[in-house]
Protein backbone atom coordinates (compact mmCIF):
# COMPACT_ATOMS: atom_id res chain seq x y z
CA UNK A 1 0.00 0.00 0.00
CA UNK A 2 1.42 3.57 -1.00
CA UNK A 3 1.76 6.45 1.18
CA UNK A 4 -1.13 8.01 -0.28
CA UNK A 5 -3.66 4.86 0.66
CA UNK A 6 -1.98 4.76 4.22
CA UNK A 7 -2.86 8.01 4.32
CA UNK A 8 -6.53 7.91 2.98
CA UNK A 9 -6.70 4.75 5.79
CA UNK A 10 -5.82 6.60 8.52
CA UNK A 11 -8.69 9.92 7.35
CA UNK A 12 -11.40 7.17 8.03
CA UNK A 13 -12.20 7.60 11.20
CA UNK A 14 -12.68 4.35 13.84
CA UNK A 15 -15.64 4.13 16.21
CA UNK A 16 -14.46 2.27 19.61
CA UNK A 17 -16.97 -0.50 21.05
CA UNK A 18 -20.02 0.32 23.12
CA UNK A 19 -18.38 0.08 26.15
CA UNK A 20 -15.70 3.37 25.59
CA UNK A 21 -18.35 5.06 24.13
CA UNK A 22 -20.41 4.55 27.23
CA UNK A 23 -17.25 4.88 29.11
CA UNK A 24 -16.53 8.25 27.41
CA UNK A 25 -20.70 9.29 28.46
CA UNK A 26 -19.83 8.40 32.47
CA UNK A 27 -16.74 11.14 32.15
CA UNK A 28 -19.08 13.78 31.11
CA UNK A 29 -21.55 12.92 33.82
CA UNK A 30 -21.76 15.32 36.95
CA UNK A 31 -20.17 13.74 40.36
CA UNK A 32 -23.94 12.99 42.19
CA UNK A 33 -23.21 13.47 45.71
CA UNK A 34 -21.57 17.08 44.59
CA UNK A 35 -24.01 17.99 42.39
CA UNK A 36 -26.69 17.44 45.05
CA UNK A 37 -24.56 19.15 47.84
CA UNK A 38 -24.61 22.21 46.19
CA UNK A 39 -28.47 22.61 46.66
CA UNK A 40 -30.73 22.88 49.33
CA UNK A 41 -32.45 19.59 49.69
CA UNK A 42 -31.52 16.44 50.87
CA UNK A 43 -28.74 15.22 48.97
CA UNK A 44 -29.51 11.02 50.49
CA UNK A 45 -33.05 11.25 49.54
CA UNK A 46 -32.06 12.80 45.84
CA UNK A 47 -29.15 9.98 45.77
CA UNK A 48 -31.44 7.12 46.59
CA UNK A 49 -34.23 8.61 44.74
CA UNK A 50 -32.12 9.21 41.27
CA UNK A 51 -30.96 5.48 41.69
CA UNK A 52 -34.24 3.89 41.92
CA UNK A 53 -35.29 5.90 38.77
CA UNK A 54 -32.98 4.25 36.63
CA UNK A 55 -34.28 0.82 37.99
CA UNK A 56 -37.88 2.04 36.81
CA UNK A 57 -36.51 2.44 33.42
CA UNK A 58 -34.68 -0.73 33.01
CA UNK A 59 -37.76 -2.60 34.64
CA UNK A 60 -36.32 -3.51 37.52
CA UNK A 61 -39.14 -1.76 39.71
CA UNK A 62 -42.50 -0.56 38.97
CA UNK A 63 -43.47 3.10 38.96
CA UNK A 64 -46.02 2.13 41.28
CA UNK A 65 -43.52 0.84 43.62
CA UNK A 66 -41.31 3.94 43.30
CA UNK A 67 -43.80 6.40 44.63
CA UNK A 68 -45.23 4.33 47.27
CA UNK A 69 -42.03 4.25 48.42
CA UNK A 70 -40.73 8.19 47.95
CA UNK A 71 -44.35 9.57 48.60
CA UNK A 72 -43.66 10.47 52.26
CA UNK A 73 -39.93 11.48 52.43
CA UNK A 74 -40.90 13.36 48.98
CA UNK A 75 -43.93 15.02 50.81
CA UNK A 76 -41.79 16.20 53.94
CA UNK A 77 -38.91 17.21 52.09
CA UNK A 78 -40.85 19.52 49.34
CA UNK A 79 -44.22 20.24 50.78
CA UNK A 80 -46.52 22.26 48.86
CA UNK A 81 -44.61 21.83 45.73
CA UNK A 82 -44.78 18.11 45.95
CA UNK A 83 -48.49 18.15 47.48
CA UNK A 84 -49.25 20.10 44.70
CA UNK A 85 -48.18 18.84 41.49
CA UNK A 86 -50.10 15.60 39.82
CA UNK A 87 -47.47 13.34 38.13
CA UNK A 88 -47.94 13.49 34.34
CA UNK A 89 -47.06 9.50 33.61
CA UNK A 90 -50.65 8.92 34.76
CA UNK A 91 -51.66 10.71 31.24
CA UNK A 92 -49.57 8.45 29.55
CA UNK A 93 -50.16 5.37 27.48
CA UNK A 94 -48.82 1.71 27.36
CA UNK A 95 -44.82 1.72 28.52
CA UNK A 96 -44.82 5.52 29.36
CA UNK A 97 -47.13 5.09 31.37
CA UNK A 98 -44.85 4.44 34.93
CA UNK A 99 -47.59 5.52 37.78
CA UNK A 100 -51.29 4.02 37.75
CA UNK A 101 -54.00 6.43 38.56
CA UNK A 102 -55.25 4.03 41.61
CA UNK A 103 -51.69 5.08 43.09
CA UNK A 104 -51.65 8.42 42.14
CA UNK A 105 -55.06 8.48 44.06
CA UNK A 106 -53.05 7.18 47.24
CA UNK A 107 -50.04 9.68 47.26
CA UNK A 108 -49.27 12.80 48.93
CA UNK A 109 -49.39 14.56 45.51
CA UNK A 110 -52.60 16.26 43.54
CA UNK A 111 -53.84 13.79 41.07
CA UNK A 112 -54.54 15.86 37.89
CA UNK A 113 -53.60 16.33 34.20
CA UNK A 114 -50.71 18.44 32.52
CA UNK A 115 -51.93 17.18 29.59
CA UNK A 116 -53.12 21.39 29.41
CA UNK A 117 -49.47 22.36 30.50
CA UNK A 118 -48.34 20.36 27.04
CA UNK A 119 -51.02 21.43 24.66
CA UNK A 120 -50.05 25.06 25.73
CA UNK A 121 -46.48 24.77 25.33
CA UNK A 122 -46.97 23.13 22.16
CA UNK A 123 -49.11 25.62 21.11
CA UNK A 124 -46.91 28.37 21.94
CA UNK A 125 -43.95 26.24 19.89
CA UNK A 126 -46.41 26.34 17.02
CA UNK A 127 -46.58 30.38 16.99
CA UNK A 128 -43.80 32.29 14.51
CA UNK A 129 -42.73 32.58 11.34
CA UNK A 130 -43.11 29.88 8.72
CA UNK A 131 -45.92 26.89 8.21
CA UNK A 132 -46.68 24.54 11.17
CA UNK A 133 -45.02 21.32 10.42
CA UNK A 134 -46.57 19.13 12.91
CA UNK A 135 -49.15 16.59 11.85
CA UNK A 136 -49.66 15.39 15.38
CA UNK A 137 -48.51 11.80 15.52
CA UNK A 138 -44.87 12.72 15.25
CA UNK A 139 -41.96 11.40 17.14
CA UNK A 140 -39.01 13.45 16.89
CA UNK A 141 -35.72 11.98 16.73
CA UNK A 142 -31.81 12.52 15.82
CA UNK A 143 -29.31 10.00 14.06
CA UNK A 144 -25.76 11.13 14.41
CA UNK A 145 -23.07 9.82 11.97
CA UNK A 146 -19.66 9.16 13.92
CA UNK A 147 -17.85 8.41 10.88
CA UNK A 148 -18.97 11.74 9.51
CA UNK A 149 -18.33 13.91 12.52
CA UNK A 150 -15.21 16.27 12.30
CA UNK A 151 -15.14 17.18 15.98
CA UNK A 152 -15.42 20.78 14.79
CA UNK A 153 -17.95 21.77 17.75
CA UNK A 154 -19.98 23.68 15.15
CA UNK A 155 -23.15 21.85 16.89
CA UNK A 156 -21.92 23.27 19.93
CA UNK A 157 -21.58 27.01 19.13
CA UNK A 158 -25.07 27.00 17.02
CA UNK A 159 -26.96 25.58 19.69
CA UNK A 160 -25.61 28.20 22.28
CA UNK A 161 -26.52 30.74 19.86
CA UNK A 162 -29.66 29.74 18.74
CA UNK A 163 -31.14 28.97 22.47
CA UNK A 164 -29.22 31.84 24.05
CA UNK A 165 -28.04 29.62 26.96
CA UNK A 166 -25.70 31.39 29.42
CA UNK A 167 -22.12 30.26 30.69
CA UNK A 168 -22.21 26.94 32.26
CA UNK A 169 -25.08 25.49 30.15
CA UNK A 170 -24.27 23.70 26.49
CA UNK A 171 -26.99 21.38 25.38
CA UNK A 172 -24.79 19.91 22.53
CA UNK A 173 -22.02 18.68 23.50
CA UNK A 174 -18.98 16.81 21.55
CA UNK A 175 -17.23 14.40 23.43
CA UNK A 176 -13.57 13.38 22.62
CA UNK A 177 -11.03 10.71 23.26
CA UNK A 178 -8.13 9.33 21.35
CA UNK A 179 -7.21 5.90 20.98
CA UNK A 180 -4.10 4.05 20.61
CA UNK A 181 -0.28 4.95 20.52
CA UNK A 182 1.40 6.93 18.11
CA UNK A 183 1.50 6.36 15.12
CA UNK A 184 -1.29 4.24 15.55
CA UNK A 185 -3.37 7.04 16.82
CA UNK A 186 -7.81 7.59 16.35
CA UNK A 187 -10.20 9.99 17.62
CA UNK A 188 -13.30 9.60 18.43
CA UNK A 189 -15.73 12.14 18.48
CA UNK A 190 -19.29 12.09 20.34
CA UNK A 191 -22.04 14.88 19.76
CA UNK A 192 -24.12 14.21 22.63
CA UNK A 193 -27.20 16.01 22.93
CA UNK A 194 -29.85 15.33 24.98
CA UNK A 195 -31.59 11.56 23.82
CA UNK A 196 -35.43 12.54 24.38
CA UNK A 197 -35.48 8.77 25.94
CA UNK A 198 -38.99 6.91 25.68
CA UNK A 199 -37.98 5.86 29.35
CA UNK A 200 -36.40 8.79 30.95
CA UNK A 201 -35.41 8.82 34.58
CA UNK A 202 -35.59 12.27 34.67
CA UNK A 203 -39.58 12.01 34.55
CA UNK A 204 -39.58 9.12 37.25
CA UNK A 205 -37.27 11.60 39.31
CA UNK A 206 -38.71 14.69 39.38
CA UNK A 207 -41.09 15.40 42.31
CA UNK A 208 -42.95 18.39 41.09
CA UNK A 209 -43.62 16.77 37.64
CA UNK A 210 -41.77 19.65 36.27
CA UNK A 211 -39.94 17.42 33.79
CA UNK A 212 -42.41 15.09 31.69
CA UNK A 213 -42.31 13.60 28.33
CA UNK A 214 -44.58 14.80 25.24
CA UNK A 215 -46.53 12.42 22.93
CA UNK A 216 -44.04 13.83 19.94
CA UNK A 217 -41.29 11.81 21.63
CA UNK A 218 -40.09 15.15 23.10
CA UNK A 219 -38.65 15.38 26.91
CA UNK A 220 -39.73 18.37 27.85
CA UNK A 221 -38.74 20.87 31.13
CA UNK A 222 -41.78 23.34 32.41
CA UNK A 223 -39.52 25.93 34.07
CA UNK A 224 -42.30 27.47 35.84
CA UNK A 225 -42.56 24.24 38.19
CA UNK A 226 -39.12 23.59 38.23
CA UNK A 227 -37.39 24.23 42.01
CA UNK A 228 -33.90 23.27 41.13
CA UNK A 229 -33.46 20.45 43.08
CA UNK A 230 -31.45 18.89 40.35
CA UNK A 231 -32.49 14.96 41.30
CA UNK A 232 -33.23 15.06 37.62
CA UNK A 233 -29.12 15.77 36.69
CA UNK A 234 -28.48 13.02 38.73
CA UNK A 235 -30.93 10.24 37.49
CA UNK A 236 -30.16 11.07 33.72
CA UNK A 237 -27.83 8.54 32.82
CA UNK A 238 -25.94 10.71 29.91
CA UNK A 239 -25.52 13.85 31.66
CA UNK A 240 -27.26 15.87 29.41
CA UNK A 241 -28.63 18.19 32.06
CA UNK A 242 -27.33 21.83 33.85
CA UNK A 243 -28.66 24.36 36.02
CA UNK A 244 -28.92 27.51 35.28
CA UNK A 245 -27.09 29.74 37.80
CA UNK A 246 -27.84 32.97 36.21
CA UNK A 247 -24.92 34.12 34.93
CA UNK A 248 -24.25 35.91 31.68
CA UNK A 249 -21.79 36.77 28.60
CA UNK A 250 -22.03 40.18 29.14
CA UNK A 251 -18.08 40.89 29.75
CA UNK A 252 -17.87 39.00 25.62
CA UNK A 253 -21.35 40.43 24.73
CA UNK A 254 -22.76 43.72 25.53
CA UNK A 255 -26.29 42.96 26.86
CA UNK A 256 -26.24 39.18 26.36
CA UNK A 257 -28.90 38.78 29.49
CA UNK A 258 -31.33 41.33 27.60
CA UNK A 259 -32.30 38.40 25.00
CA UNK A 260 -35.02 36.26 25.54
CA UNK A 261 -33.87 32.82 24.44
CA UNK A 262 -36.76 31.15 22.23
CA UNK A 263 -37.20 27.88 24.14
CA UNK A 264 -40.91 26.72 24.72
CA UNK A 265 -42.18 29.86 22.59
CA UNK A 266 -42.31 31.52 26.03
CA UNK A 267 -41.13 35.18 26.39
CA UNK A 268 -39.58 35.77 29.87
CA UNK A 269 -37.89 39.00 29.15
CA UNK A 270 -34.03 39.63 30.47
CA UNK A 271 -32.49 37.38 32.39
CA UNK A 272 -33.09 38.41 36.36
CA UNK A 273 -32.01 36.42 39.66
CA UNK A 274 -35.18 34.50 41.00
CA UNK A 275 -36.80 34.08 37.81
CA UNK A 276 -36.50 31.34 35.30
CA UNK A 277 -35.36 30.23 33.59
CA UNK A 278 -32.55 31.25 36.08
CA UNK A 279 -32.46 28.44 39.42
CA UNK A 280 -33.96 25.80 36.94
CA UNK A 281 -32.40 22.75 35.11
CA UNK A 282 -32.22 23.18 31.84
CA UNK A 283 -31.70 20.83 28.44
CA UNK A 284 -31.86 20.33 24.87
CA UNK A 285 -35.14 19.83 23.20
CA UNK A 286 -34.30 19.07 19.77
CA UNK A 287 -35.43 22.85 19.24
CA UNK A 288 -39.03 22.28 19.32
CA UNK A 289 -39.58 25.75 18.00
CA UNK A 290 -37.68 25.38 15.12
CA UNK A 291 -39.03 21.64 14.01
CA UNK A 292 -42.92 23.33 14.64
CA UNK A 293 -41.80 25.83 11.82
CA UNK A 294 -40.50 23.06 9.40
CA UNK A 295 -36.65 23.68 10.26
CA UNK A 296 -34.25 21.58 11.85
CA UNK A 297 -32.67 21.92 14.84
CA UNK A 298 -29.55 24.27 15.00
CA UNK A 299 -27.26 21.68 15.40
CA UNK A 300 -28.58 19.74 12.18
CA UNK A 301 -28.79 23.20 9.62
CA UNK A 302 -25.05 23.67 11.37
CA UNK A 303 -23.16 20.70 10.82
CA UNK A 304 -20.31 20.83 7.77
CA UNK A 305 -19.89 16.99 8.75
CA UNK A 306 -23.64 16.33 7.67
CA UNK A 307 -23.04 13.87 10.58
CA UNK A 308 -26.56 14.78 11.62
CA UNK A 309 -30.03 13.98 10.78
CA UNK A 310 -33.36 15.26 12.70
CA UNK A 311 -37.03 13.69 11.78
CA UNK A 312 -39.80 11.84 12.53
CA UNK A 313 -39.09 8.35 13.82
CA UNK A 314 -43.04 7.12 13.14
CA UNK A 315 -42.44 7.96 9.56
CA UNK A 316 -41.27 5.11 7.60
CA UNK A 317 -40.25 6.35 4.97
CA UNK A 318 -38.18 9.51 6.87
CA UNK A 319 -34.58 9.49 5.85
CA UNK A 320 -34.08 9.47 10.14
CA UNK A 321 -36.03 6.43 10.47
CA UNK A 322 -34.45 4.43 7.82
CA UNK A 323 -31.17 5.01 9.68
CA UNK A 324 -32.15 4.69 12.77
CA UNK A 325 -33.43 0.96 11.50
CA UNK A 326 -30.36 0.49 9.64
CA UNK A 327 -26.94 -2.36 10.98
CA UNK A 328 -24.88 0.38 11.94
CA UNK A 329 -27.02 2.03 14.35
CA UNK A 330 -26.95 2.01 18.26
CA UNK A 331 -27.93 3.85 20.91
CA UNK A 332 -25.66 4.97 23.65
CA UNK A 333 -25.99 3.08 27.28
CA UNK A 334 -28.60 0.37 25.97
CA UNK A 335 -28.22 -1.30 29.17
CA UNK A 336 -29.99 1.63 31.34
CA UNK A 337 -33.20 0.34 28.97
CA UNK A 338 -33.96 4.32 28.79
CA UNK A 339 -34.75 3.45 24.94
CA UNK A 340 -33.19 7.16 23.42
CA UNK A 341 -34.60 8.37 20.56
CA UNK A 342 -31.62 9.47 19.43
CA UNK A 343 -29.48 6.97 17.42
CA UNK A 344 -25.67 6.74 16.57
CA UNK A 345 -24.23 5.20 13.27
CA UNK A 346 -20.95 3.33 13.93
Amino acid sequence: MSRADDAEAASIPSVPGADILDGMVDDETPAPREELSKTEYRTDLGLAMAEDAKRVAKGELSGDAYWEKYDEAAEAEFGDDYRETPNPAIDADGARQTVSRETAESLGCSVGSMESVAESMASEQGDGDGADARSGDEKWGMVIDLQKCVGCDSCTVACKAENRTPPGVSYNVVMEEEHGEFPNVTRTNVPRPCMQCENPPCVQVCPVSATYKMDNGVVNVDYDRCIGCRYCMIACPYGARYFDFGDNYDDEVMGSGEVTSPEYGVDRGPREGGKSPVGNVRKCSLCMHRLNRGEEPACVETCVGDARNAGDLNDPESEVSEMAKSNRSFQLKESEGTDPNVYYLK
